[in-house]
């Protein structure tokens, strides 16, 4: 028998045993059913409301995110305003077949291409299948991210161009001893001390100007972010009767679950669009 010291490791072995045996998926989002309409190669889902018609595609995940381009028709005498803080989806889950009596539970083994449930996922990789959403989920307002991004990139382009004043004088210092030494009979003592302040120096120095680096490049990506948001990102507008509007929408990703019930707006109601979201075996 193992000494008791040695179990976590034994433990943490057959974890990672598991887990690399474990079956991987590939997500997605497709409207629950076939509508033969398409955008930029992905199919919409389609919904009329109180005579405006609205469409919706999946367009990709995020880390945290999943995203949606939605597509507003506007073919009313009267305005509509379309607000991207108003989107909700219901996450639905299918059942998980029930058990004959006296039949114990098998972790399934799907085949490789193989579609399945979140349901069986979960078991296939022996985790436990977490709880739907207890509300409808609210897609992100694009316009505090997209402000707080722009102060953010202003702060970090700001230490990126400051002086640092301390590494300055450090190397101040350095030079200063290396000239008082010239011509000089040092101790050993001395000689250490000079070189210790000169190494500092140079060590700080190269610190400093990695941390500038690190800051200028936080500063690009949050521009970056900044513009693809305003110039992608369906933002609050007016559309005028006659008008349409298309953009993305960015919703909290929810991977356990079968199906999306996207609520888009439309003036006092709602259009339903409908996705199912699948599991493919890798």
């Amino acid at each position: 028998m193992l000494p008791f010291y040695f179990r976590p490791l034994r433990l943490l072995a057959l974890l990672g045993l598991a887990t690399a045996c474990a079956p991987t998926y590939q997500l997605g989002l497709r409207p629950a059913q076939p509508t033969g309409l398409f955008a930029e190669g992905r199919e919409q889902a389609q919904a009329v409301a109180d005579s405006v018609e609205v469409r919706l595609s999946f367009v990709c995940y995020e880390p945290t995110r999943v995203v949606f381009e939605a597509e507003y028709r506007n073919p009313t005498r009267r305005a509509l305003v379309v607000d991207p803080a108003a989107f909700q989806y219901q996450a639905s889950r299918l059942p998980t077949p029930a058990l004959a009596p006296g039949q114990k539970a098998k972790r399934p083994k799907p085949l490789p291409g193989a579609e399945v449930t979140a349901a069986v996922a979960a078991a296939s990789m022996a985790l436990p299948l977490p709880p739907l959403p207890p509300r409808e989920v609210a897609a992100f307002d694009p316009e505090p991210e997209i402000i707080a991004l722009r102060e953010r990139a202003e702060r970090a382009a700001r230490k990126a161009a400051r002086i640092d004043w301390f590494g300055v004088a450090l190397t101040v210092a350095s030079v200063a001893t290396d000239v008082a030494s010239i011509g000089k009979n040092e101790t050993r003592a001395q000689y250490e001390g000079r070189a210790a302040i000169r190494d500092a120096a140079v060590t700080y120095s190269v610190v400093s100007a990695a941390t500038k680096i690190e800051h200028a490049v936080a500063a690009e990506v949050m521009q970056q972010r900044a513009a693809m948001l305003q110039d992608y990102a369906l933002r609050k507008v007016t559309l005028a009767p006659g008008d349409q509007v298309r953009g993305y929408l960015y919703f909290p990703r929810y991977d356990a679950a079968d199906g999306l019930v996207v609520k888009a707006p439309v003036g006092s109601t709602a259009a339903s669009l409908e996705f199912a979201q699948t599991r493919r075996r890798r």
